[in-house]
């Protein structure tokens, strides 16, 4: 049992420094904002590059900025365990331009921001 325990931990270990930009996990104090107020109930997740994944409250949709190319998204592929990690298809991760999305993001360690077309500001800040 001991040696399983070990291998198994061992496992994760090389699995999670494998895949580490593609593992999302949940940033509970992270905060999003719509031209200044803020959104109750959505979710932020984050990854190793401090790439970001937000789940929307009312429709459950996803959107993603990565530090690589800076353009919010909506990922093709993801899958999730509700409120703990989501993991992404690729490193870099396929990603749909996000409707309403007017240009790259401004990206920091502390805080993501860019505008949607139709004025509107979009803030995450991360804690």
């Amino acid at each position: 049992m001991r040696r399983f325990l070990l291998l198994s931990s061992v496992a994760l270990v090389v699995l999670v420094a494998v895949y580490r930009q593609r593992i999302f996990l949940r940033d509970p104090l992270a905060k999003v904002y719509r031209d200044g107020v803020r959104q109750q109930g959505v979710r932020v997740y984050i990854n190793y590059s401090n790439d970001i994944l937000v789940e929307g409250s009312a429709d459950n949709q996803f959107y993603m900025v990565q530090n690589w190319n800076r353009l919010p998204g909506v990922p093709q592929s993801l899958t999730c365990m509700h409120a703990m990690l989501c993991w992404s298809d690729h490193d870099h991760a396929t990603l749909l331009p996000l409707a309403g999305s007017a240009g790259p993001a401004t990206m920091s360690d502390r805080e993501i921001t860019f505008r949607q077309t139709d004025g509107g500001a979009v803030r995450v800040t991360l804690r």
